[in-house]
Protein backbone atom coordinates (compact mmCIF):
# COMPACT_ATOMS: atom_id res chain seq x y z
CA UNK A 1 0.00 0.00 0.00
CA UNK A 2 1.08 3.64 -0.08
CA UNK A 3 2.10 4.49 3.14
CA UNK A 4 4.20 1.42 3.25
CA UNK A 5 5.80 3.06 0.16
CA UNK A 6 6.12 6.51 1.76
CA UNK A 7 7.36 5.02 5.01
CA UNK A 8 10.37 3.54 3.46
CA UNK A 9 11.16 6.92 0.97
CA UNK A 10 11.11 8.80 4.25
CA UNK A 11 13.16 5.88 5.86
CA UNK A 12 16.25 6.66 3.33
CA UNK A 13 15.74 9.93 3.39
CA UNK A 14 16.39 10.01 7.14
CA UNK A 15 19.40 8.03 6.73
CA UNK A 16 21.01 10.43 4.70
CA UNK A 17 20.51 13.32 6.79
CA UNK A 18 22.61 14.40 9.64
CA UNK A 19 21.50 16.97 12.92
CA UNK A 20 24.51 19.37 11.72
CA UNK A 21 24.37 19.39 7.98
CA UNK A 22 25.15 22.26 5.96
CA UNK A 23 23.09 21.59 2.91
CA UNK A 24 19.18 21.85 3.09
CA UNK A 25 16.21 21.20 0.31
CA UNK A 26 13.25 23.17 -0.29
CA UNK A 27 11.14 24.45 -3.05
CA UNK A 28 12.09 27.01 -5.34
CA UNK A 29 8.67 28.46 -5.87
CA UNK A 30 7.42 27.99 -2.44
CA UNK A 31 10.34 28.88 -0.33
CA UNK A 32 9.29 26.14 1.95
CA UNK A 33 10.68 22.39 1.99
CA UNK A 34 8.54 19.31 0.84
CA UNK A 35 7.61 17.22 3.49
CA UNK A 36 9.36 14.18 3.63
CA UNK A 37 12.79 16.92 3.65
CA UNK A 38 11.24 19.59 6.18
CA UNK A 39 13.14 19.69 9.45
CA UNK A 40 16.34 17.98 7.63
CA UNK A 41 19.69 18.69 6.88
CA UNK A 42 22.60 16.94 4.69
CA UNK A 43 26.04 17.01 4.62
CA UNK A 44 27.31 18.02 1.19
CA UNK A 45 25.41 19.12 -1.64
CA UNK A 46 25.77 15.97 -3.47
CA UNK A 47 23.57 14.00 -0.39
CA UNK A 48 21.01 16.78 -0.03
CA UNK A 49 20.52 16.14 -4.35
CA UNK A 50 19.36 12.24 -3.16
CA UNK A 51 17.69 13.74 -0.84
CA UNK A 52 15.57 15.95 -3.55
CA UNK A 53 15.42 13.36 -5.45
CA UNK A 54 13.77 11.12 -2.96
CA UNK A 55 11.21 13.55 -2.33
CA UNK A 56 10.49 13.61 -5.49
CA UNK A 57 9.44 10.34 -5.59
CA UNK A 58 7.48 10.61 -2.42
CA UNK A 59 5.46 12.94 -4.41
CA UNK A 60 5.07 10.69 -7.17
CA UNK A 61 3.51 7.98 -4.60
CA UNK A 62 1.04 10.02 -3.64
CA UNK A 63 0.69 11.17 -8.18
CA UNK A 64 0.22 8.06 -8.60
CA UNK A 65 -3.85 8.43 -7.11
CA UNK A 66 -4.13 12.28 -7.76
CA UNK A 67 -2.85 12.92 -11.04
CA UNK A 68 -3.32 16.99 -10.07
CA UNK A 69 -0.59 16.86 -7.24
CA UNK A 70 1.39 20.15 -7.83
CA UNK A 71 5.21 19.14 -8.94
CA UNK A 72 8.05 20.55 -6.48
CA UNK A 73 10.46 22.46 -7.81
CA UNK A 74 13.07 20.93 -5.30
CA UNK A 75 16.38 23.36 -4.90
CA UNK A 76 19.48 22.51 -2.95
CA UNK A 77 21.37 25.33 -0.83
CA UNK A 78 23.44 26.18 2.02
CA UNK A 79 21.32 26.52 5.44
CA UNK A 80 20.31 30.10 6.46
CA UNK A 81 18.93 31.77 8.65
CA UNK A 82 17.78 33.96 6.31
CA UNK A 83 14.72 31.91 4.24
CA UNK A 84 14.98 31.70 0.06
CA UNK A 85 12.72 34.23 -1.02
CA UNK A 86 9.72 32.66 -2.84
CA UNK A 87 7.98 33.68 -6.26
CA UNK A 88 5.13 36.47 -6.53
CA UNK A 89 2.12 34.24 -5.02
CA UNK A 90 -0.42 33.81 -8.19
CA UNK A 91 -4.02 31.80 -8.31
CA UNK A 92 -3.06 29.15 -8.80
CA UNK A 93 0.29 29.03 -6.42
CA UNK A 94 -3.03 29.58 -3.91
CA UNK A 95 -4.53 25.95 -5.80
CA UNK A 96 -1.21 24.59 -5.03
CA UNK A 97 -0.55 25.49 -1.56
CA UNK A 98 -4.18 23.94 -0.43
CA UNK A 99 -3.45 20.46 -2.85
CA UNK A 100 -0.11 20.47 -1.14
CA UNK A 101 -1.41 20.71 2.80
CA UNK A 102 -3.77 18.04 1.77
CA UNK A 103 -1.38 15.80 0.26
CA UNK A 104 1.47 16.40 3.27
CA UNK A 105 -1.33 15.89 5.68
CA UNK A 106 -2.43 12.49 4.12
CA UNK A 107 1.16 11.15 3.49
CA UNK A 108 1.21 11.40 6.96
CA UNK A 109 -1.52 9.47 7.98
CA UNK A 110 -1.34 6.87 5.35
CA UNK A 111 2.61 6.06 6.72
CA UNK A 112 1.03 6.55 10.31
CA UNK A 113 -2.08 3.81 9.65
CA UNK A 114 1.41 1.52 8.31
CA UNK A 115 3.69 1.81 10.74
CA UNK A 116 0.68 0.90 13.47
CA UNK A 117 -0.26 -1.88 11.64
CA UNK A 118 -4.19 -0.71 10.42
CA UNK A 119 -3.92 -1.97 7.14
CA UNK A 120 -7.55 -2.70 6.86
CA UNK A 121 -8.31 1.58 7.47
CA UNK A 122 -5.24 2.60 4.97
CA UNK A 123 -7.24 0.16 2.20
CA UNK A 124 -10.36 0.66 3.27
CA UNK A 125 -9.74 4.58 3.06
CA UNK A 126 -7.95 4.51 -0.47
CA UNK A 127 -11.29 2.32 -1.97
CA UNK A 128 -13.00 4.70 -0.65
CA UNK A 129 -11.49 7.86 -2.33
CA UNK A 130 -11.03 6.02 -5.54
CA UNK A 131 -14.21 5.68 -5.50
CA UNK A 132 -15.39 9.22 -4.85
CA UNK A 133 -12.82 10.32 -7.19
CA UNK A 134 -14.65 8.82 -9.95
CA UNK A 135 -18.08 11.39 -8.71
CA UNK A 136 -16.20 14.43 -8.23
CA UNK A 137 -17.14 17.13 -10.31
CA UNK A 138 -13.72 19.40 -9.87
CA UNK A 139 -10.29 17.90 -10.25
CA UNK A 140 -8.79 19.85 -7.98
CA UNK A 141 -11.24 18.42 -5.03
CA UNK A 142 -9.52 15.35 -5.50
CA UNK A 143 -7.06 16.11 -2.26
CA UNK A 144 -9.37 16.94 -0.14
CA UNK A 145 -11.72 14.12 -0.73
CA UNK A 146 -8.33 11.74 0.27
CA UNK A 147 -7.91 13.60 3.24
CA UNK A 148 -12.05 13.36 4.09
CA UNK A 149 -11.66 9.18 2.79
CA UNK A 150 -9.02 9.22 5.23
CA UNK A 151 -10.89 10.44 8.26
CA UNK A 152 -14.00 9.00 7.31
CA UNK A 153 -12.96 5.61 7.66
CA UNK A 154 -10.61 6.17 10.82
CA UNK A 155 -13.85 7.39 12.12
CA UNK A 156 -15.88 4.29 11.67
CA UNK A 157 -12.85 1.49 11.80
CA UNK A 158 -10.36 2.72 14.85
CA UNK A 159 -11.35 3.63 18.72
CA UNK A 160 -11.17 6.88 20.11
CA UNK A 161 -7.29 5.80 21.38
CA UNK A 162 -6.42 4.50 18.48
CA UNK A 163 -7.40 7.39 16.22
CA UNK A 164 -5.60 9.50 19.07
CA UNK A 165 -2.43 7.23 18.55
CA UNK A 166 -2.35 7.09 14.52
CA UNK A 167 -2.74 11.43 14.58
CA UNK A 168 -0.02 11.83 16.87
CA UNK A 169 2.61 9.93 15.03
CA UNK A 170 1.56 11.37 11.88
CA UNK A 171 1.72 15.10 13.80
CA UNK A 172 5.91 13.62 15.06
CA UNK A 173 6.39 13.44 11.11
CA UNK A 174 6.64 17.56 10.96
CA UNK A 175 9.07 19.41 12.15
CA UNK A 176 7.95 20.83 15.87
CA UNK A 177 6.92 24.77 15.42
CA UNK A 178 6.95 26.68 19.24
CA UNK A 179 4.58 29.58 19.32
CA UNK A 180 3.58 31.71 21.62
CA UNK A 181 -0.38 31.26 20.80
CA UNK A 182 -0.30 27.58 19.08
CA UNK A 183 -4.19 27.73 18.65
CA UNK A 184 -4.09 30.91 17.11
CA UNK A 185 -0.93 29.99 14.89
CA UNK A 186 -2.63 26.73 13.38
CA UNK A 187 -5.91 28.70 12.40
CA UNK A 188 -3.69 30.99 10.66
CA UNK A 189 -1.46 28.70 8.98
CA UNK A 190 -4.75 26.41 7.94
CA UNK A 191 -6.43 30.16 6.31
CA UNK A 192 -3.45 30.67 4.36
CA UNK A 193 -3.76 27.31 2.55
CA UNK A 194 -7.27 28.14 1.87
CA UNK A 195 -8.99 25.30 4.23
CA UNK A 196 -10.95 28.07 5.98
CA UNK A 197 -11.93 31.76 5.24
CA UNK A 198 -12.02 33.51 8.44
CA UNK A 199 -11.25 32.79 12.22
CA UNK A 200 -11.51 34.09 15.48
CA UNK A 201 -9.49 32.40 18.72
CA UNK A 202 -10.11 33.37 22.57
CA UNK A 203 -9.32 31.92 25.07
CA UNK A 204 -11.74 31.10 27.97
CA UNK A 205 -11.56 29.76 31.56
CA UNK A 206 -11.59 25.91 32.07
CA UNK A 207 -12.33 23.77 35.05
CA UNK A 208 -9.15 22.04 34.85
CA UNK A 209 -7.15 25.50 34.93
CA UNK A 210 -6.66 24.73 38.92
CA UNK A 211 -5.63 21.30 38.38
CA UNK A 212 -2.86 22.17 35.82
CA UNK A 213 0.90 22.67 37.02
CA UNK A 214 3.12 24.11 34.54
CA UNK A 215 3.17 26.04 31.40
CA UNK A 216 2.26 29.58 29.87
CA UNK A 217 -1.37 30.91 30.67
CA UNK A 218 -2.54 30.05 27.15
CA UNK A 219 -1.75 26.42 27.67
CA UNK A 220 -4.03 26.74 30.52
CA UNK A 221 -7.21 27.16 29.15
CA UNK A 222 -9.97 26.04 26.43
CA UNK A 223 -9.65 28.02 23.32
CA UNK A 224 -12.95 28.79 21.41
CA UNK A 225 -12.14 28.78 18.06
CA UNK A 226 -14.73 30.19 15.36
CA UNK A 227 -14.03 29.33 11.57
CA UNK A 228 -16.09 29.72 8.15
CA UNK A 229 -15.89 28.38 4.77
CA UNK A 230 -14.37 25.29 6.48
CA UNK A 231 -13.73 23.30 3.38
CA UNK A 232 -14.11 19.44 5.55
CA UNK A 233 -17.35 20.88 7.03
CA UNK A 234 -20.22 18.28 7.04
CA UNK A 235 -23.79 18.47 8.21
CA UNK A 236 -24.35 15.08 9.35
CA UNK A 237 -23.44 15.47 13.13
CA UNK A 238 -19.98 15.66 13.26
CA UNK A 239 -17.00 18.54 12.21
CA UNK A 240 -13.64 16.94 11.36
CA UNK A 241 -10.73 17.59 13.05
CA UNK A 242 -8.45 15.48 11.81
CA UNK A 243 -6.06 18.16 9.60
CA UNK A 244 -6.47 21.13 12.30
CA UNK A 245 -5.15 18.06 14.99
CA UNK A 246 -1.97 17.60 12.98
CA UNK A 247 -1.09 21.19 12.77
CA UNK A 248 -1.77 21.96 16.54
CA UNK A 249 -0.11 18.92 17.57
CA UNK A 250 3.46 19.70 16.16
CA UNK A 251 3.39 23.09 17.60
CA UNK A 252 2.77 21.83 21.57
CA UNK A 253 4.50 18.69 22.03
CA UNK A 254 4.47 17.01 24.59
CA UNK A 255 1.13 18.03 25.46
CA UNK A 256 -2.49 16.31 25.13
CA UNK A 257 -5.11 18.18 22.99
CA UNK A 258 -8.95 17.88 23.23
CA UNK A 259 -11.34 18.81 20.96
CA UNK A 260 -14.49 19.40 22.21
CA UNK A 261 -18.16 21.16 21.76
CA UNK A 262 -18.59 21.19 18.35
CA UNK A 263 -21.37 23.64 16.78
CA UNK A 264 -22.64 24.94 13.86
CA UNK A 265 -23.18 28.97 13.84
CA UNK A 266 -24.72 29.49 10.88
CA UNK A 267 -24.60 27.59 7.25
CA UNK A 268 -20.94 28.46 7.24
CA UNK A 269 -19.45 28.86 10.25
CA UNK A 270 -18.36 26.60 12.71
CA UNK A 271 -17.17 26.69 16.45
CA UNK A 272 -15.13 24.66 18.43
CA UNK A 273 -13.36 24.72 22.10
CA UNK A 274 -9.64 22.77 22.02
CA UNK A 275 -8.19 22.14 25.42
CA UNK A 276 -4.47 21.92 25.61
CA UNK A 277 -2.71 20.74 28.72
CA UNK A 278 0.40 19.13 30.25
CA UNK A 279 -0.71 15.72 31.08
CA UNK A 280 -4.07 13.38 30.12
CA UNK A 281 -4.72 12.08 26.93
CA UNK A 282 -5.83 13.94 23.92
CA UNK A 283 -9.13 13.20 22.33
CA UNK A 284 -11.58 13.86 18.85
CA UNK A 285 -8.68 14.07 16.88
CA UNK A 286 -10.43 12.92 14.13
CA UNK A 287 -13.87 14.79 14.13
CA UNK A 288 -16.27 15.94 16.92
CA UNK A 289 -19.98 15.18 17.55
CA UNK A 290 -21.63 18.72 16.69
CA UNK A 291 -24.69 19.65 19.06
CA UNK A 292 -28.16 19.47 17.20
CA UNK A 293 -29.45 22.83 16.50
CA UNK A 294 -31.52 24.84 13.21
CA UNK A 295 -28.21 24.41 11.10
CA UNK A 296 -27.52 21.26 11.20
CA UNK A 297 -28.73 18.41 9.12
CA UNK A 298 -27.96 16.27 6.54
CA UNK A 299 -27.30 17.28 2.84
CA UNK A 300 -24.53 14.68 2.55
CA UNK A 301 -20.83 14.78 1.48
CA UNK A 302 -19.33 18.18 1.79
CA UNK A 303 -16.30 18.78 -0.31
CA UNK A 304 -14.22 21.87 -1.41
CA UNK A 305 -16.32 23.72 -4.18
CA UNK A 306 -15.39 27.01 -6.27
Amino acid sequence: MVGATLRDIRAAIQSLSCPDGDFEVVCGRSGIAPSAVAGLAFEDRHTAGEAAELAGSYRSALRRYDPTLPFDDPLVHEVSPTPIVPLPTTPEDEQTRFSLFCHDISGAVFESLSALGHREVESAAMETYLTLAEIVGDEADFCLTMVWSLMSEMDVRLSDAEQTEVIERAADMFPRLRTPNPVGATLRHLESVGFIDGYAARPIPSAGDAEDDGGDDADRRCWECTFGEYTLAERTGRIPTLPIAIDLLRRVPGKSVRFIDGEALSESRWRLRVHICHAGESDGLVSVDVAENRWLNDSGLSLHQD
